[in-house]
């Protein structure tokens, strides 16, 4: 190579290099980037979004009962030790993961730190330790919007959209610059909540009850009067903080069993004996021999023991399957069909927006035509299937005079900071589907079921009370014994009533307590509510 050239080649070198000297002066120089640097130091957490919260009937809140604290971790401060004792499971384990982070990060822990040198933060605690009525409710996804209930139901009215958020200036390394404090930038956004139907303290009761009483199942407290719900309990129970335990746990304790559909059995007598009392026909009389029998099938009562000669009052308080199946011969299918229809078994009913209870099956009338398949559906089994929420619509109208009344969950949305209503969410509807006579009868009749028949262990310590039993067949078996639907549907006081009372407990060989006592003891309780 030629001296000029080599020459050449030192020269181009020599400008590249001087450019690139100049371009790194250039940049050091520049305000705007040392501002982007600045910027690219500050850490940006966000704490959990701000949402609207449930209240009962009287205002006190369902959600947001109690706060929770966030601890501020830095690298470098000695977070892991300090607060270890202080997280729990899953905190101590993001704790473990985080010890060497080199970003600042927040830890959920059981109480206010910052006697420990560490900063805190209050943030609202959605759900109580024991929450309230968690399968109406429902529970949040992880980004915080609703994912199952109520709360995905009326997200669009509980979310707010914002989020406070927490800016701290760091080092390279995450910590915390020198003569910097972290600032907390409120939210802006004004908070809506719901109103619903519950009333925390029968809620409270009825979630007791079960829990001392029932391994699966439900209960239904109804206003009388209303037909809002006061209680709607479902077990087992879950913790909607900590959903995924409850994924794959036996018993399907995410299902709320208030709205979902059951074989009901003789709970649904009381709509045969209705749609006759209507027709004129509360005065027929059988002799039982213990069973029916028509076209070589044989339907039995209970254990087969004959009840004699037994009339409507009889045949309620014994719990006669003969005696239903021969009274709905003499009616014919399509008046129990239609009375079944009335009283809303076969229809689905919102709940709120996107929740919606099942509506069962009620029978089509070309099914009905069927000997067999009617006499079953006379004695509430075959292809019927309904909610709890169904029998106690049903319950209800004989308690309130023989007026239909849709059972109501939510009342309307609310302003947290002022508890102003801003929208109704949902309208009553109440329509007569039987005389005031009719429920009379009823009322009495049902009372006897209690007083003398199938439903004794139903009376509660002090008044009256009037229901029916029901103890349906499902088809399903455990061990060879076949799992039952055990029904007990009602109201009290039964001279005057006041509340309209349901509880199931499903796919069972036989429970502990009966629906019947657990009756009772929801009797007692609401009793002893109204005495305090």
């Amino acid at each position: 190579m030629s001296g000029r050239r080599v020459l050449a080649l030192y020269g181009a070198l020599l400008l590249g290099f001087a450019a690139v000297v100049c371009r790194l002066y250039w940049l050091c120089s520049n305000t705007g980037y040392a501002a982007r640097a600045s910027a690219q130091s500050e850490a940006v957490l966000r704490l959990p979004a701000a949402r609207g919260n449930f209240y009962d009937c009287d205002g006190l809140p369902l959600t947001g009962l109690s706060e929770q604290w966030l601890a501020l971790c830095f690298p470098g401060e000695g977070s892991y030790a300090r607060l270890y004792p202080y997280a729990d499971a899953d905190g101590q384990a993001v704790l473990y993961r985080e010890r060497n982070a080199s970003r600042p990060f927040l830890l959920e822990v059981a109480q206010d730190v910052r006697g420990l040198g560490v900063r805190c933060y209050a943030v609202p605690r959605r759900y109580a330790a024991a929450p309230l009525a968690e399968h109406l409710i429902g529970y949040l996804d992880g980004e915080g919007l609703g994912a199952a209930g109520l709360e995905a139901a009326l997200d669009d009215i509980l979310s707010t959209g914002g989020q406070d958020i927490l800016r701290c200036a760091v080092t390279a390394q995450g910590r915390l610059r020198r003569g910097s404090e972290p600032v907390l930038e409120k939210a802006s956004a004004a908070a809506r909540g719901v109103r619903l139907t519950l009333s925390r303290s029968i809620q409270r009761a009825a979630e007791g009850v079960a829990a001392e009483s029932m391994a699966a199942g439900c209960i239904l407290i109804l206003e009388a009067g209303s037909g809002k719900v006061r209680a709607c309990v479902s077990r087992p129970g879950f913790d909607p903080a900590h959903v995924g335990e409850s994924l794959t746990a036996p018993d399907s304790p995410l299902l709320n069993r208030a709205l979902s559909a059951y074989a009901v059995g003789s709970v649904f007598k009381p709509v045969v004996a209705a749609a006759a009392l209507e027709a004129g026909e509360g005065d027929f009389v059988r002799e039982c021999p213990g069973y029916d029998s028509r076209n070589g099938q044989v339907y039995r009562c209970a254990g087969s023991v004959p009840h004699g000669l037994v009339g409507l009052g009889g045949a309620l308080e014994k719990s006669c399957n003969g005696y239903f199946i021969e009274l709905g011969r003499r009616l014919g299918p399509e008046r129990v069909r239609q009375m079944a229809a009335a009283l809303g078994f076969g229809k689905g009913q919102d709940i709120a927006a996107g929740l919606r209870a099942s509506a069962g099956v009620l029978p089509e009338a070309e099914t009905l035509e069927n000997e067999g398949q009617f006499a079953n559906f006379c004695f509430g089994q075959g292809e019927l299937l309904a909610t709890p929420l169904q029998a106690a619509g049903m319950m209800n109208a004989i308690a309130a005079g023989g007026v239909y009344r849709t059972p109501l969950f939510v009342e309307c949305v609310v302003d947290e900071a002022t508890g102003e209503e801003l929208a109704p969410l949902a309208h009553g509807s109440a329509r007569r589907v039987f005389s005031e006579e009719t429920a009379k009868r009823l009322q009495g009749l049902l009372a006897g079921v209690v007083a003398e028949g199938t439903g004794q262990q139903a009376a509660p310590a002090e008044g009256t009370a009037a229901g029916k039993t029901g103890t349906a067949q499902t088809g399903q078996f455990r061990e060879g014994e076949e799992l039952k639907n055990y029904w007990f549907a009602g109201f009290y006081p039964a001279d005057r009533p006041r509340w309209t009372i349901v509880v199931m407990q499903d796919a069972q060989t036989e429970p502990e307590v009966s629906s019947a006592a657990v009756f009772a003891r929801l009797c007692d309780a609401l009793a002893a509510g109204e005495d305090g």
